[in-house]
């Protein structure tokens, strides 16, 4: 949605999506926003676990709806806009779309980064092979290609054609405020999706050691694993306050601003910047972070935070240990900084405006406005 703006200010945009919501697992309201010319919703398999084969069959069914939708209407398009992944839709859209101009945006490499135990990863390698070559078809046909990383955009350009224009914009977000005081012990926040990806074990082993009187988290959202996470909180005797679902962002930044620093920690994943780190910057804090690639590499170079090894509980008491009064002031400057300089939305949608401007004035046909 969040490009769709931005294409709104130079084309007529019409968007196609699933009408199943993938964060409360409900059917959505098919509202229409502007300046979205038209929001389509095809229905799809609806599934209660993010980590299912009913979410994987849901995927391919939207994928098939959504590319028969395109078929059928695709004389009224002058370009197309695709998300990476689907693979599949991506594929199958892109290969239909033989006069259109080709925008693909990766937000995600699947399978890459997804966090398959090795023995399912070698005993499905050839499905795995054929799921990524569909990847790699898709931006093989790309006229411009956009990534939400530069990790991301590195390898997505060992498949893009030589005319192919890319540009990498990071995950952009608002600024979240919040005229409340630090609370008095050092508090660390969760933002997100409560489920298998993420590395709470290490972070409860850490914080019962730690104890109480030390350290308390802050939890804010909902997934698969609540109820364990909050009983493993409790049977741990690790101080902690759960928020639910906070979707106003004048509530999450209140909540945001109490906390001292942000938990950006993974079981194992090669994606290389996270929607959880965005919105920590967004409200100033800085962040423990485990995830490789960009992420690792900006916490280093401007001091946002601290790299630990995921799964590894000394490397993050090794950054518990580092974390006093200065440190956090230090980096909580430096991450707001860096959010200003690189993620502020109105910011970044103007220079996503230019670059997609620039790249579509180049395409005989298609004019401004048009």
């Amino acid at each position: 949605m969040s490009v769709a703006r931005v294409l709104a200010e130079i084309a007529t945009v019409e968007v196609v999506t699933t009408d199943f919501d993938h964060v409360t697992k409900e059917r959505k309201d098919r509202i229409q926003v502007r300046p979205i010319e038209r929001i389509v919703y095809l229905t799809t398999l609806p599934y209660r676990s993010n980590v299912s084969i009913v979410r994987f069959f849901s995927h391919v069914a939207f994928s098939i709806r959504a590319a028969l939708y395109f078929r059928k209407n695709r004389g009224r398009f002058d370009i197309v806009y695709v998300t990476l992944p689907l693979n599949v839709l991506a594929w199958l859209v892109l290969r239909m779309a033989h006069t259109q101009t080709k925008i693909v945006d990766v937000i995600d490499i699947w399978p890459d980064v997804l966090p398959f135990p090795s023995r399912l990863v070698k005993l499905a390698r050839p499905l795995f092979a054929v799921w990524r070559s569909l990847f790699n078809r898709a931006v093989a046909r790309a006229d411009v290609m956009l990534a939400v990383s530069d990790s991301f955009l590195i390898e997505a350009s060992k498949h893009v054609h030589a005319r192919c224009q890319t540009s990498r914009f990071y995950i952009g977000a608002a600024k979240l405020q919040g005229l409340v005081a630090k609370e008095n012990v050092l508090t660390v926040v969760y933002v997100g999706n409560i489920g298998r990806l993420y590395d709470f074990e290490t972070l409860l082993e850490v914080t019962a050691d730690l104890g109480r009187d030390s350290v308390q988290l802050f939890i804010v959202g909902d997934g698969d694993r609540r109820e364990w996470l909050l009983d493993q909180l409790r049977q741990r005797g690790v101080a902690h306050q759960y928020f639910g679902v906070v979707y106003d962002p004048g509530e999450l930044g209140s909540i945001l601003c109490r906390a001292h620093i942000g938990y950006n920690g993974y079981v194992n994943t090669s994606a290389a910047f996270s929607y959880k780190a965005n919105t920590y910057f967004a409200a100033g804090l800085p962040i423990l972070n485990s995830m490789k690639g960009d992420l690792q590499n900006l916490v280093t170079h401007h001091g946002l935070g601290l790299n630990f090894t995921g799964g590894d509980a000394i490397t993050l008491k090794q950054c518990f240990a580092q974390l006093n009064e200065s440190a956090l002031i230090e980096m909580s400057q430096n991450s707001r900084r860096f959010f200003t300089a690189e993620l502020e939305r109105t910011k970044l949608r103007q220079d996503m405006l230019t670059f997609l401007r620039k790249c579509l004035e180049s395409v005989s046909n298609w004019q401004p406005g048009e």
